[in-house]
């Protein structure tokens, strides 16, 4: 109990900073998510002991984690992304839509699609987890489609001012809106990590209009060493965008997060 509240206090602090202690806990939650389809089942290789799942929502392939995650004293909300890259690369919708109340800010509507067959039922069990356990802190999180998907609801929880989203990691990212989205997502403190050569954070590509969230980490091939990326003003061509055009190409990239392998239900990854 005293190294629990320890650590709660150190977080209080750090949270505004990169933290690869939550990002891994967070790695492991977005993984979960390909592993676990009932709420009843917890005990995949990455099903966190801290983390009590609550949730499964699933509706048109769209599958997204629900619960507490009491070491960092948070509702998690962790997606699943897509099981097949080349499915994602080949069926991404690169037409964009405002359906926001700025008409300026846009966002691809495959994306924004998805996340809809799910919103409404994440965001009662969120106000639901709140209640219970008594927190409006909020970790949200998600791998490829998923991390797109995270990235959706997190914009709209800035609009809920009981709830904190204290905690967002996404991993293997696409982009998701255009440059007036990235720039009005920056309420958040919101890291994206990218590895090596991993090709989704590439697509869909700049010059259709779309840009990345800012606070990139990008991390080197063997997950030993990252970069945090200077992304203010625009994407870092230092950083995970120093292998485009050509060069961005890594499927094992996209499926390997600090050492976890991701993407996949196998059960010689789940279990």
């Amino acid at each position: 109990m005293y190294m629990i509240l320890i650590l709660l206090i150190l977080l209080t602090f750090t949270n505004a900073y990169y933290n690869e202690t939550i990002a891994k806990m967070a790695v492991d939650l977005s993984q979960s998510a390909y592993c676990i389809s009932d709420v009843n089942i917890w005990n995949c290789t990455t099903c966190n002991s801290g983390a009590k799942l609550e949730f499964v929502v699933e509706n048109k392939g769209v599958r997204a984690l629900q619960g507490y995650q009491k070491e960092i004293n948070s509702i998690f909300t962790a997606f699943r992304g897509s099981s097949n890259i080349n499915n994602l690369i080949n069926n991404i919708e690169i037409r964009k839509i405002s359906p926001y109340n700025d008409s300026k800010i846009a966002v691809a509507r495959g994306f924004y699609n998805e996340y809809q067959y799910v919103k409404k039922y994440l965001i009662n069990n969120i106000y639901y987890l709140s209640k219970k356990y008594n927190t409006n802190q909020l970790l949200i999180t998600g791998h490829s489609s998923g991390a797109a998907c995270a990235t959706l609801m997190a914009y709209d929880m800035m609009t809920i001012k009981e709830l904190d989203v204290a905690y967002f990691y996404n991993f293997g990212s696409p982009r998701v809106g255009n440059k007036n989205f990235a720039n009005s997502f920056n309420n958040i403190t919101a890291y994206r990590l990218t590895h090596f050569y991993d090709m989704v954070p590439h697509i869909p590509e700049e010059f259709l209009g779309f840009q990345h969230i800012q606070r990139e980490i990008w991390y080197n091939k063997d997950n030993t060493h990252y970069e945090i990326c200077n992304d203010t003003e625009e994407e870092d061509s230092t950083c995970s965008n120093s292998c485009a055009p050509l060069h961005c190409t890594s499927t094992s990239d996209h499926l390997n997060y600090l050492n976890v392998s991701m993407g996949s239900a196998d059960k010689e990854i789940c279990i």
